[in-house]
């Protein structure tokens, strides 16, 4: 019983601190406006994607950045998010 009450008293201590933060956590993600003419100056990273309204779709990122399409609104949303 006493081992009982010892292991529900650590739970409850354990569930009442803070959660730590994910490695990268701090980090958010910044979107940036995607450029839809091929830049002449630069690396870029060619993007595309489809939703089913609009079709296909393609706009330029710059080279460390991700490519992000969201289809769930109209017009879709086309973004460059920085790692």
């Amino acid at each position: 019983m006493i081992v009982l009450r010892s292991f529900t008293v650590l739970l409850l201590a354990f569930a009442a601190m803070p959660a730590p933060a994910m490695p990268g956590a701090e980090r958010t993600r910044v979107l940036t406006e995607p450029v839809y003419i091929r830049p002449i100056y630069g690396s870029y990273r060619q993007c595309g994607g489809a939703c089913l309204k609009s079709g296909s779709l393609s706009w330029f990122c710059g080279a460390r950045q991700q490519c992000s399409l969201d289809c769930a609104i109209a017009p879709p949303v086309r973004r460059c998010a920085s790692p």
